[in-house]
């Protein structure tokens, strides 16, 4: 269960920005709700037990995404098995609480469960990992 768990937050991760010492950049594309498709510039980490609330910067529209929630799902599509769900809220749920928020989701992640390396499911088994977070979305000035 702790390498399923690995995999959420891996995509977690690439989300939210997190202030550790091992962080760096990176970019991932999301869809946001209206904004659309979008670059979105983050700090990760490599520490799974990490979880970072930080902002994400889109260049062109000039904007930072601040997650307040996130969830995904974990599937074995050759057997139709769901392996694993997660969900975490900011402040347990009253993080930017009255703040208007938009579906952002990454594309889904698959491979055999032999690449994700998770243990007690066939190695050859089809797996998809779906990601999506709330975000306030706000307008960067400067």
């Amino acid at each position: 269960m702790r390498c399923l768990l690995a995999l959420p937050l891996i995509a977690v991760v690439a989300l939210l920005a997190a202030g550790v010492s091992n962080a760096g950049r990176e970019q991932q594309t999301l869809t946001c709700g209206s904004y659309g498709t979008l670059t979105v510039t983050v700090t990760t980490t490599k520490n799974d037990h990490s979880v970072a609330w930080g902002t994400g910067k889109v260049s062109n529209p000039r904007l930072l995404g601040i997650p307040v929630s996130f969830s995904g799902t974990t599937t074995d599509l050759t057997t139709g098995v769901v392996l694993d769900t997660f969900t975490q809220s900011k402040g347990k749920g009253h993080g930017m609480h009255r703040h208007p928020t938009v579906t952002c989701t990454s594309p889904p992640e698959t491979g055999t469960a032999a690449e994700f390396g998770i243990p007690g499911v066939n190695p050859t088994d089809v797996i998809e990992f779906d990601f999506s977070a709330q975000v306030v979305i706000k307008h960067h000035r400067h």
